[in-house]
């Protein structure tokens, strides 16, 4: 004999819909994703002009600086996220797309911490660039990006997974990590610093490559070439060893001495 249905007030409240515009966006951000930041970036150069934070050169400097710390977080945030219980949704056929449900690692304090740290690495680009323009236009358009993307994933997410994807809604935020824990969540996890490398080379680079080109063309745009001349010539030096690197690493990938090694657990 089958049991009485529980009562409505103990049923749980089923999943809104998400508007059917915000899925068919975030489906065609998904497609293209990859080449959107850099796209976004050479945009900027193209059709944007740096500016002074509020025309103070003082506060300027500042916002710069605390904009190349928020953009360096959202890269080290990613790193960690590889390092540790990385998800692959990368997609299939350019489709969302995911084998199984990870809430291991950092997916137990945030459900997607590498659109955060993404959204942190625009926010910061684009506090070093300065125009207006990237606070009212291109910082809201990347936060639309990644929400409209995130809501496509958990409407999968819950086809594929349903109770299960559900609970680990209610326990774990989209975006706000919650960090207590931590230490307990990856217990038993080894940092895998040759996936990092591997994965994570290109991304590096173009956030510090990225970041320098903006600081120079900031300063030859505001100052002129001759009067910063000897400062952007110090700054274009760090090139040399960023691309060394990249080099290297590439040489390493290539030579298979960057495989992924057998994760560790407890």
């Amino acid at each position: 004999m089958s049991e009485p249905p529980a009562p409505a007030e103990q049923r749980p409240a089923p999943t809104p819909a998400p508007p059917g515009w915000l899925l068919a966006s975030g489906k065609f951000f998904f497609r293209f994703r990859n080449a959107l930041f850099p796209v976004i970036f050479a945009l900027v150069l193209i059709f944007l002009r740096p500016a002074q934070f509020l025309h103070d050169p003082l506060l300027d400097r500042l916002v710069m600086a605390a904009g190349v710390f928020v953009a360096l977080l959202g890269q080290a945030f990613r790193l960690m996220v590889i390092g540790f219980a990385y998800v692959k949704r990368g997609g299939k056929d350019r489709q969302i797309y995911a084998k199984s449900l990870v809430t291991a690692g950092l997916y137990a304090h945030v459900r997607n911490p590498m659109y955060v740290a993404n959204f942190l690495m625009a926010c910061g680009t684009g506090m070093v660039f300065g125009s207006p323009w990237m606070y009212v236009l291109v910082i809201p358009f990347f936060a639309y990006v990644y929400l409209a993307i995130v809501v496509a994933e958990e409407q999968y997410l819950r086809r594929e997974f349903g109770a299960a994807y559900d609970e680990y809604a209610r326990r774990v935020n989209r975006f706000c990590p919650d960090f207590r824990g931590l230490r307990q969540s990856l217990q038993g996890y080894r940092f895998q610093w040759k996936e990092v490398l591997s994965k994570e080379h290109g991304t590096a680079f173009a956030t510090l490559a990225g970041l320098l080109v903006i600081v120079m063309w900031k300063m030859c745009w505001i100052y002129g070439w001759e009067a910063k001349k000897a400062e952007m010539t110090r700054l274009s030096w760090l090139f040399v060893p960023l691309l060394i690197g990249y080099a290297v690493i590439r040489v390493l990938k290539r030579a298979g001495k960057l495989r992924k090694e057998p994760v560790a657990r407890g």
